[in-house]
């Protein structure tokens, strides 16, 4: 019977059977690995669990072995044991998940559109400092009452008004036969048109002059008898007429809603407008920049912001062509463009007066409605914030036209254009005091190391702002002053109104905020005053110039509410930022509501967490429900904010 084979015998076969060793005496055996002198290789356990029940051999296929899959088991394969790696394969691995934790971090944070952090620090400071819109109020903790009234509060851009607005991306960019030339040439006959343009100039550029009127109107009316053909001038033509059909004397405007003959006609006009916008693009005059303001500016008026930010960006794009910008003149033999008064002796609208205006426009809304939207990769800087352009608009020289006029026997195009651009350049200066105090209160922060410093170096401060707001108020002219009430405001005095209640409503923003998204405190429960500081509570009963400027910025969101009353229906540029200041002011009036009735509930001791609503606050919250609710059909963040805020004044009652 022949000997079991054995492992000793096997090996001693091995050997006898291997050819002669080298002549060197070096062993034919293979070299031992450097490592193995630190650790053992073991081969690893890869077998699923259903084979190693069974104590058989297991294919490892994925994602099931081939045992499991013939019998229609679940294979279950094991995750590796890493007690069988050896220390620099455990090294590799310890490597690779910190590696995979880093990514997953990054694409977090590019996923949130936070490309361009600022230091952790400044950003909330920043927060601290700037109002926020609705939908962040809303998620106050003293909303969480009224949670299930939240849902679909937004402020992201309206759903298209109407549905001429999906054609937009369906444009030619070239033209066609099938273009509807014949509705253009009906909706402009030379009697409507002449009724459009004082639309337009009475009601539409006053806020941001960038034409010469009477070289606008000689261009308009010329191309209306002429036909209107592919130019740029025939662009603006179009967009001008647009902005005439829905422009209207300030209060309510009803007859400019979706659906009405005007808004039907407006829109004809801009989208023939916009068949012919190509071809500003590769232009280098003011007129092209001029389209693409104009287009922007009837974007907002339909409630369209994130497509009035985009011509907003093109055109302060486009300015970047003009001589403004150039260090070289421009050729000599380059006629002036149409919407200049070339003749001598005109009314003084130089090219330089109309591409400053043009600039400081498209400047001015592009930062507006960027700070509206908030675009990702588009943050704005500290530096930028405080960037303002080196110069200011140039007014034109309007002594020609007075004589003009005069001899005419009529100064109302005069006087308009002087209070136009009163206006303008009182704008300007206004949003450059802002800018300026924005920026002290922020330098003010970063030199604090805790909110209730923080608040008390900015309440000291708070008397020299309000001295630098009440100059400027000072300041104005008589065409512009706000002796009268604002009932008897026009438009550009209605604007004006209310940015300087914005500027207000920045310097007193820290106090309100820091009162109502504080922890409300325990009355019966003594806290002391630095456990009560560590947990965020703020000493309003030893505070008393905190509370009382919380108490003021409370009364200015009641203000706003009482002045912007006479615009609530008025569709205008600025119609959507309107109705996102004032959600927002009834949503904190709604909130202080609610802290004090929390406050009173918790027999909070001796008022001290209780500011005193405005006279007259609940009239106030009823008519802005009613203006949330004649423009959710056009604005889709309306609806939202409107239930929040009837639900909390069926809580008041």
């Amino acid at each position: 019977m022949a000997d079991t084979p054995t492992p000793e015998r096997i090996a001693a076969a091995g050997q006898g059977d291997s050819d002669e060793a080298p002549a060197d005496g070096t062993s034919g055996s293979r070299p031992v690995p450097r490592g193995s002198a630190f650790y053992s290789r073991r081969r690893a356990v890869k077998a699923c669990q259903v084979c190693r029940a069974r104590r058989t051999k297991c294919d490892n296929r994925k994602p099931s072995c081939s045992f499991c899959l013939k019998v229609g088991a679940k294979c279950i394969q094991s995750p590796v044991d890493l007690s069988t790696f050896d220390p620099a394969s455990l090294k590799i691995l310890e490597r690779l998940d910190d590696l995979e934790r880093t990514m997953k971090t990054m694409t977090a944070g590019g996923a949130a559109g936070q490309t361009r952090l600022p230091p952790v620090a400044a950003k909330s400071t920043t927060a601290t400092l700037i109002p926020p819109r609705p939908e962040h109020i809303v998620r106050w903790q003293v909303f969480g009452d009224l949670r299930q009234a939240l849902e679909g509060v937004g402020l992201a851009e309206p759903e298209p008004a109407a549905p001429s607005h999906r054609q937009l991306s369906s444009l030619s960019s070239s033209p066609s036969s099938s273009t509807p030339v014949n509705d253009v040439t009906t909706e402009l006959d030379l009697c409507r048109v002449n009724r459009l343009l004082d639309n337009f100039f009475n009601h539409v550029h006053v806020k941001n002059p960038i034409l010469d009127e009477q070289a606008a109107r000689h261009m308009v009316q010329s191309l209306v008898l002429n036909g209107i053909d592919w130019s740029a001038e025939s662009c603006l033509t179009l967009l001008i007429c647009a902005l005439g059909f829905i422009g209207r004397p300030f209060g309510p405007t009803p007859d400019t809603m979706p659906g009405t003959s005007a808004y039907a006609s407006a829109e004809t006009l801009f989208l023939a407008a916009q068949r012919r916008i190509g071809s500003v693009f590769c232009s280098e005059d003011v007129v092209a920049t001029q389209c693409l303001f104009l287009s922007g500016v009837y974007m907002m008026c339909v409630f369209q912001p994130a497509k009035a930010w985009r011509f907003f960006v093109q055109a302060l794009a486009s300015c970047q062509q003009l001589c403004l910008f150039l260090s070289s003149p421009a050729p000599p033999q380059s006629p002036p463009p149409a919407v200049c008064d070339t003749r001598p002796g005109g009314a003084g609208h130089s090219l330089e007066t109309l591409q400053q205006a043009t600039y400081w426009s498209s400047w001015k809304s592009e930062r507006e409605m960027r700070g509206y939207i908030r675009p990702a990769d588009f943050a704005l800087s500290e530096e930028e914030m405080a960037f303002y352009p080196p110069f200011l608009p140039t007014p034109p020289n309007l002594q020609p036209a007075a004589q003009e006029l005069e001899s005419a026997g009529s100064n109302i195009c005069l006087s308009r254009q002087t209070v136009s651009w009163y206006f303008y350049l009182a704008e300007i200066s206004l949003r450059r005091l802002a800018s300026n105090l924005h920026a002290e209160m922020r330098r003010l922060c970063e030199q604090t190391p805790s909110t209730q410093d923080t608040l008390e170096v900015l309440a000291a401060a708070v008397p020299q702002f309000e001295e630098q707001a009440e100059e400027w108020i000072a300041s104005l002219p008589p065409c512009l002053s706000f002796d009268s009430p604002a009932e008897q405001d026009d438009v550009c005095r209605f604007v004006l109104r209310g940015h300087v209640i914005n500027l207000f409503e920045m310097i007193y923003w820290p106090f309100l905020s820091a009162h109502l998204t504080r922890d409300p405190a325990p009355a019966p429960v003594p806290v002391p005053a630095g456990a009560a500081e560590a947990r965020g509570i703020l000493p309003w009963a030893g505070g008393g110039n905190i509370k009382r400027l919380a108490q003021r910025a409370l009364d200015y969101h009641a203000l706003r509410l009482a002045v912007n009353r006479s615009g609530y229906r008025h569709r205008h540029h600025g119609t959507l930022l309107m109705i996102e200041s004032c959600s927002r002011s009834a949503l904190v009036l709604v909130a202080a509501m609610l802290r004090n009735i929390s406050s009173t509930a918790r027999n909070s001791a001796k008022g001290a967490d209780i500011l005193p609503l405005p006279n007259g606050w609940r009239a106030s919250l009823d008519e802005t429900i009613d203006m949330l609710a004649f423009w959710e059909s056009e604005s889709r963040q309306s609806a939202g904010v409107r239930r929040v805020l009837q639900a909390a004044r069926e809580r008041a009652l």
